[in-house]
């Protein structure tokens, strides 16, 4: 069993997450080489785990900030690459975002709720009583979601 291919990838992943832990916690007591070839080598598991999608964009951000602390001594420099990097994942966000969106534009069950949602949304906003004691944003909630299950079944 801790020959499968699995096993192998969670005790490298371990590996990984005890080595960054290691790394943080004794990073300002690392001569300067260490630090950096033990920052490199973290960096380059941190692209891998990214690339392979292990790492969420949230945990890389994180993990590449920490790295920016522990190896850049001067403050204003670290606030230079920090935002270099927030810029960075701020565009392949919005990058994806457009991606995503243009490809629910042309989805045509995506265009029918849309059309749908301003429908209900009208109709709601219209309204002055809700059913079974429901308060206007709840029931606006419900009656989209079963609109977004009819249309995508």
């Amino acid at each position: 069993m801790l020959a499968t291919p699995q096993a192998q990838q969670y005790r490298q992943r371990q590996r990984f997450q005890h080595e960054a832990r290691q790394f943080f916690a004794q990073a300002e007591r690392l001569p300067a080489g260490e630090r950096e070839r033990r920052a490199q080598a973290l960096q380059r598991n941190i692209d891998a785990y990214e690339g392979a999608g292990e790492l969420s964009a949230g945990e890389t951000v994180l993990l590449r900030v920490a790295l920016i602390r522990a190896t850049v001594a001067d403050p204003a420099r670290q606030a230079e690459l920090v935002e270099a990097l927030a810029a960075r994942y701020r565009g392949e966000a919005e990058r994806r975002n457009a991606q995503w969106l243009q490809q629910q534009a042309q989805d045509p069950r995506f265009r029918d709720y849309k059309r749908r949602e301003q429908e209900i949304v009208a109709e709601v906003m219209a309204m002055r009583a809700f059913p079974r004691g429901l308060s206007r944003d709840e029931y606006l909630r419900q009656r989209l979601q079963a609109e977004r299950e009819r249309v995508y079944r």
